[in-house]
């Protein structure tokens, strides 16, 4: 958007973007907790709710750098794509 000129758009993009992290730290942040607790690894954990819960390959690309920076690393979803992207 930045790039078209729209300032107006991307900088409510940025705050959405922005939010969004939020949202998944708070939510990585608990789902490490419970997994702790229940003495699971949440990786793996979240893998398996993944597989169970949803249809088909989870489909790439993914922004690595905000999900990690969000707490979920590669090795939650990486291995759920149709090829794995290791």
């Amino acid at each position: 958007m930045r790039e078209t000129g729209d300032l107006e758009s991307a900088a409510v993009l940025d705050v959405i973007y922005n939010d969004e992290k939020g949202h998944v730290a708070i939510g990585a942040k608990w789902f490490r907790f419970l997994c702790a607790r229940e003495k699971k690894d949440p990786a793996e954990t979240f893998k398996q709710l993944v597989r169970i819960n949803f249809r088909g390959p989870l489909k790439p690309p993914f922004n690595d750098l905000a999900r990690a920076e969000a707490g979920l690393t590669p090795s939650f979803y990486r291995s759920l794509t149709a090829v794995s992207q290791s």
